[in-house]
């Protein structure tokens, strides 16, 4: 007789999200605690808006979505920023993704991950995301959970009116071997949250990869030399002074993710409008979302930030590069009520018009592209 581990299989599955469904049947009941009846199939997006409402009412706390592995490293993180929002009397709840029922765009509908929007979306509390990163970016799980929330969308769930704070978790992390983490967290937090802070964990312990290792100093200025891929290892840890050991690298970062939590509960008491971002910025941060990747859309100067589009020119002070913003691209940014209906076409008749007109034409396209191609479709060998 086969003994399944779990916590493995659970960890395994949590990587392949199309897959966790069938799995999770086999191995029991998931961590996060859901609501007795009505079925999940039984309720409607309404309905989720509504208890989503009621649930929260008169309530402050926040929700820690866990896209990590079940007792991971991330988990780790945000039971550390739910520590510290303790301290302010904020209580947080903890959903963990990896060992719900999550699937894809295309899946069952009937899984976990409208409740996990009606917790996170709908419900009127502060969220905090905690996400690994396996190769650059954030991991499948979020991404299942983003792309559903987005293809659902709700009136007013782009408004702003509650706070959102990111952990991004690298395995190593160094030469920016996961600097699209904490962005690709920002297309999900941007849609309903003013994000307070964000912190990326890169496990290579290296100060020069965590900004926030460098306690408030100013930022290094020797980051664009550390390509490790072609310096030896026993050089790396050396080159820029002495470096944390992994234990002491640890509790820096528990230590900053329960700052995190802190300044999350901080911002709570405050109107909306008078939260600030308090997080670790470098010097051509985005204003809205406080991310440094920049995008060229033909040639320099001219810059946008690829999460909220907002644009920029690129100046030279001193012989260093800055990007002077367009600060009037954050009344309109990309992820606020008027730049979500516009790209719907809910305001713009003549897009709507161009796209019913051209729909038989593009159907014919496809029908010919379809009838000539030499394809094999293949599928899994039995």
């Amino acid at each position: 007789m086969i003994k399944l581990d779990r916590r493995k299989a659970i960890e395994v599955l949590g990587k392949s999200t199309a897959a966790l469904g069938a799995g999770l049947s086999l191995l029991g009941s998931g961590c996060a605690k859901k609501e007795e009846a009505p079925s999940k199939a039984q309720l409607t997006r309404e309905e989720r808006i509504e208890r989503a409402k009621k649930y929260s009412q008169g309530r402050k706390y926040i929700t820690a979505l866990c896209c990590g592995s079940d007792n991971g490293n991330c988990e780790t993180f945000l039971r550390a920023a739910a520590m510290g929002a303790a301290e302010f009397g904020i209580e947080t709840e903890l959903i963990k993704a990896a060992t719900l029922n999550v699937n894809v765009l295309e899946g069952n509908p009937d899984d976990d991950v409208p409740w996990i929007h009606e917790k996170t979306t709908y419900a009127d509390c502060a969220l905090i995301i905690g996400v690994p990163c396996y190769t650059v970016r954030a991991n499948a799980l979020l991404y299942a959970i983003n792309e559903r929330q987005i293809g659902e969308p709700y009136p007013g769930c782009n408004t702003k009116t509650r706070l959102g704070a990111a952990i991004g978790v690298g395995g190593s992390g160094y030469d920016a071997w996961a600097s699209l983490t904490n962005i690709s967290t920002q297309i999900m937090l941007q849609h309903t949250r003013k994000v307070v802070d964000q912190m990326q964990v890169c496990f290579c312990g290296l100060r020069e990869w965590n900004l926030w290792m460098q306690q408030g100093q100013p930022l290094t200025s020797h980051t664009h030399l550390a390509r490790v891929i072609d310096t030896p290892w026993d050089k790396v840890y050396t080159m820029w002074g002495e470096q944390p050991s992994v234990g002491g690298f640890f509790r820096m970062a528990i230590e900053r993710a329960k700052q995190l939590g802190r300044n999350v509960a901080q911002a709570m008491s405050k109107p909306i409008e008078e939260a600030e971002y308090v997080g670790e910025e470098s010097g051509v941060a985005c204003p809205q979302c406080h991310c440094n990747i920049l995008v060229v859309p033909e040639n320099l100067p001219y810059v946008g930030c690829p999460i909220c589009w907002i644009r920029g020119t690129v100046k030279s002070d001193k012989g260093q590069m800055k990007v002077e913003w367009n600060m009037d691209d954050l009344k309109l940014q990309r992820f606020s009520s008027e730049g979500l209906q516009h790209h719907l076409g809910s305001k713009d008749p003549y897009m709507i018009k161009r796209r019913e007109e051209g729909k038989a034409e593009v159907a014919a396209l496809k029908d010919s592209v379809f009838s000539q191609s030499k394809v094999k479709v293949i599928t899994p060998e039995v």
